[in-house]
């Protein structure tokens, strides 16, 4: 692609980054989370609502949109070409959480040159930014050999059950970018287990209740258990970072933690992990209780499965990692919902295989949620290494590899798709300097894009795809 089309699409981007900006805030104030149990089919109301209104802004704009039974939507700039290349995003988010400082979560605001708010990243910014990637196509009349299509999945925070209908149901394009993730991206991602390990035995009556946590990718930075108020247990002896409050129902006591994405559990504090050690140190705890609650804190010892012996490294991929991330409380049985991202050359069915045994010995249940084998990409072959290439001009920066992601995104749900970014950023995990630990990124309160990376991330985005559009 010559030097005199990219000049002219980074210059429309930079002049309509007003209009960006506007379309994205739009969109991140529709609630967005997934509700399997509605009445309304297949993820809920809000789902079919903030689809509904994407497919409208296509229609305003003149593009081709197809609604996939609301499983997927398609936004699609059809020049008669017969391959597609896919910029697939989701429009699902993860629910809103607690301790929001900057502003409520679907009430985006711009702060000090960041949007603020729930989606604003993860990733209702990958739809924006395709949708004005191709208005920049027709607009500016770029020669492309391919049609271009925007999907827009509304299930990836909770089972990507919309990608394994759409696969199902129609054919994927021959080529698809995920801008759900960091740059240069990914060219391949872990496999992922999800399960929930329940109690065949119940909890003692000195127990009222326990729950943390609100989704299976998000590690919690909260867990709360209520006791009976005529328990033995000696809870007054819990460390000061506790709270402790007498209500209606008993005894609540409150644990701490720092929530982050499961894909980085190291990068958190795992609220339940907090909980269930300091539990296990106090005296009056009777022992078929221990039982059950030194299950649930081995398997959330470390943040890699050891416990369960499901831990494994390899050289194509690194870490596998794992953790205990929603806590239930069923009368008086314990569920704990776990996330579970394997690399490449393990295999989820032996990973399975060592749960069952393990909780079996514990007199644990196990239910399999989510089984997804991990993949990766010719690193070598002329695609990635062409987007690569891309990466390297464009940043400068030769030091980034082009990884295996634990991230969990679409890209391992179609064929041929490679995660990358559409936020640029010299350093990961950059953030203001008054957000409090704990808050800024995907899946965290006060979520928040960089405009300014955003637009430049849009830029590097469009680079690679006319790369691809090139050679595929």
């Amino acid at each position: 692609m010559s030097k005199q089309y990219l000049d002219s699409i980074y210059k429309y981007i930079d002049d309509n980054k007003d209009n960006i900006i506007e379309d994205l805030i739009k969109v991140c104030r529709i609630e967005s989370v997934t509700n399997e149990d509605s009445d309304i089919k297949p993820f809920g109301q809000s789902c079919k609502n903030v689809l509904d209104y994407m497919l409208a802004v296509g229609d305003e704009e003149g593009f081709k949109t197809t609604n996939h039974e609301y499983y997927v939507g398609s936004i699609k700039y059809d020049i008669g070409k017969e391959k597609r290349i896919g910029i697939l995003a989701h429009l699902d988010v993860v629910p809103a959480g607690e301790d929001w400082t900057i502003t409520e979560p679907y009430n985006p605001v711009i702060k000090d040159g960041y949007l603020f708010g729930r989606g604003t990243g993860d990733d209702k910014s990958g739809a924006i930014a395709g949708l004005y990637i191709m208005k920049a196509f027709r607009e500016l009349n770029v020669p492309i050999n391919n049609n271009i299509e925007v999907l827009l999945g509304t299930n990836e925070e909770t089972g990507m059950k919309d990608m394994a209908y759409y696969t199902a149901h129609y054919e994927a394009p021959e080529f698809t970018f995920v801008p759900d993730a960091g740059f240069p991206g990914a060219a391949g991602e872990f496999g992922r287990l999800r399960f929930v390990l329940t109690s065949q035995k119940k909890l003692s009556d000195d127990f009222v209740n326990a729950y943390s946590g609100s989704a299976f990718n998000i590690v919690p930075n909260k867990a709360t258990v209520v006791l009976n108020k005529n328990t033995s247990i000696d809870y007054k002896n819990l460390p000061e970072d506790f709270d402790v409050n007498e209500t209606a129902e008993g005894i609540e006591i409150i644990a701490h933690g720092v929530t982050t994405h499961a894909a980085g559990p190291e990068r958190g504090n795992n609220a339940i992990r907090v909980m269930t050690n300091a539990l296990l140190k106090l005296d009056g705890l009777k022992e078929e209780d221990r039982k059950i609650i030194e299950f649930i804190d081995n398997v959330n010892n470390d943040y890699y499965g050891s416990f369960l012996d499901i831990d494994n490294t390899d050289e194509v991929s690194g870490q596998t990692v794992s953790s205990g991330t929603v806590l239930k409380f069923n009368d008086g049985n314990i569920a704990l919902l776990n996330d579970c991202r394997y690399c490449v050359t393990d295999n989820g069915d032996r990973l399975e295989e060592n749960i069952r045994k393990k909780a079996s010995e514990w007199d644990y249940d196990v239910t399999i949620e989510e089984k997804t084998y991990g993949y990766h990409l010719d690193v070598n072959g002329p695609i990635i290494q062409t987007i690569k290439k891309v990466y390297q001009e464009f940043s400068g920066n030769t030091e980034r590899e082009i990884l295996i992601g634990k991230g969990g995104t679409y890209a391992g749900a179609l064929p041929n798709a490679f995660a990358t970014g559409c936020i640029y950023s010299e350093n990961w995990g950059e953030k203001p300097d008054y957000l409090p630990e704990g808050h800024g990124s995907a899946h965290q309160p006060d979520e928040f894009i960089n405009i300014d990376n955003y637009i430049k991330g849009i830029k590097l985005l469009v680079t690679m795809i006319l790369a691809v559009d090139e050679i595929l």
